[in-house]
Formats: C-alpha cells, structure tokens, sequence
C-alpha cells in the first residue's frame, strides 16, 4: 500500500524489515491470523508514523471528539505488537487484542475476541473504561483515516482536519479551545492555544479540566511547561480554584522530571 509511511529518518516506531516467516512465527506467538492489508503495509515498512492520522467517529468521551487521532502503527517485532501481552497486562486492557498503537491512557487495537482472524478494531480509554468499536475490519480502519492538512494561521502552524473550523489564534473562545484540546495531539497549537485563550474567574475550574485531562496523555516537556505557564497566568483568583483540582494538577506537574517545570512550580508557590 504505498503513500501510507510518512518518512522521518528519526522514526522510533520503525522497526528492522521482516519477511513472511517473521509474519508467520508472530502470528503463532500471538494466536491469530493478522489482516492481509496489514501483513501488506508491514512488508514495505515495518511499523512508524502513517500519512492519514485521524479517524471520524460519531462519538465523544472525555478525550476525544469528532476523530481519534493514531499517529503511528506499530510494526511486528518484540516493541511492536509482539508487545500486545505486555502492555495488556500493564494496563488492564482486555485481554485478545493486539494493539495498533496507544500511549497508555487510550489505546487503538485489533480486536480478537471470540475470533482468531478478521479482527473488528476498537477504541480504548483505560480510566474512563471505554471500549468502542470503530471499525468492522482493519481496511474499513485504514481506508477511513483522514490526513491531517498543515496550514497557517497568523503567525502559527496549525494541524486540521476537513471538517474542524480554525480559530484566530490571538483570540481563542473558551468553546474553540475546549475544541482543539478534545480533538487535536499536534502540540504546536495546543501551546499557543494555551497562550491566546480567553476566560472568565468562573471558567477558572473549567480550565483546570482541561489541564489535566492534557497531563493524562503522553506529552512533551515543552507543552507540560505550556500547561505550567497556563495555570501561572491564570492563578488568581485562587479562592474560585476547586482545592482537589488545582493539587491534582500541581502533583501531575511535580512528577514531571524538568527543570524548568519545576522553576515554573516555584513561580506559582510564590504567587499564592
């Protein structure tokens, strides 16, 4: 299937060639019959980050809405699906899956239960206990991704899909950012979002959500330190903060090994 694998030299994800004796030996280590487009895309190239990241689904959760994002697929290897007990075990996944990819609070997978081939695909949130299925197949799933256009708003590079609306960036409403938070992983406008949004004292609790529920997913040092400068700007008034809140947030940021996340921490200290 070519035009899948987007091409980047420093790829992780990727993982060294295989051939059909690899396919065959992974799919008696795992039990099942993997797809055919699957074994297909994995021949060209094992595992990394795909071209068309967004998938639209018809419902919303906490996390997501209007699409699911997967930014990579994982390849067959021992860190790759040959990984799927592991990580079952680890996170309390259900157990017959072998997962596509996921950064450990929510998960895209293969869906082997009650079944030893043509696998449905399902969307999982481990703490929200959300276990959805979005595909019938694995090529109802690849043919339904959507890539991800790059275009430029002010002064800032945004990510979007055909069907998200692009708010100025120098003048976010609490409802656009709200948006962009549930339905985008590109932290380039996640950050700025952070910078440019708009809210009232009574919006202080809302806020602090939103923080968290960023916190929970697998980012970056530079947008945890975006979530420290927004929660700094933001800091008063404090008596309006809910208390269980804001320790919630300032403990996820303490355990966050950056330096200068921890100067940002002191910051905030000082200003109460």
């Amino acid at each position: 299937m070519r035009d899948f694998w987007l091409e980047d030299e420093d790829d992780s994800y990727v993982l060294k060639p295989i051939k059909e004796e690899n396919i065959v030996a992974a799919e008696k280590k795992l039990g099942v019959k993997l797809p055919e487009l699957y074994k297909e895309i994995v021949k060209e190239q094992n595992g990394g980050y795909i071209k068309r990241t967004a998938f639209p689904i018809e419902f919303s959760t906490s996390s997501v809405e209007d699409f699911i994002y997967i930014e990579s697929i994982y390849g067959i290897g021992e860190e790759g699906i040959l990984d799927s007990p592991s990580l079952i075990n680890e996170w309390g996944l259900p157990k017959d899956m072998v997962l596509l990819g996921g950064d450990g609070h929510t998960w895209v997978a293969m869906d082997y239960r009650g079944v030893t081939s043509e696998p449905s695909i399902v969307y999982i949130e481990v703490e929200e206990e959300v276990d959805i299925q979005i595909a019938n197949s694995f090529s109802e799933f690849i043919e339904g991704l959507q890539e991800v256009e790059r275009v430029i708003v002010g002064n800032d590079e945004a990510e979007i899909t055909d069907d998200m609306e692009i708010p100025e960036l120098h003048n976010i409403t609490k409802e656009e950012a709200e948006n962009i938070f549930k339905t985008s992983y590109d932290e380039e406008l996640i950050v700025p979002t952070l910078t440019n949004i708009h809210i009232g004292d009574n919006d202080i609790n809302w806020l602090l959500e939103q923080l968290i529920s960023l916190l929970d997913r697998n980012i970056s040092e530079e947008l945890a330190g975006g979530i420290a400068d927004a929660l700094y700007e933001h800091s008063y008034p404090r008596e309006k903060m809910d208390h269980n809140k804001y320790s919630l947030l300032i403990n996820k940021l303490k355990d966050i090994p950056d330096p200068d996340i921890k100067i940002r921490l002191q910051m905030i200290e000082e200003a109460e």
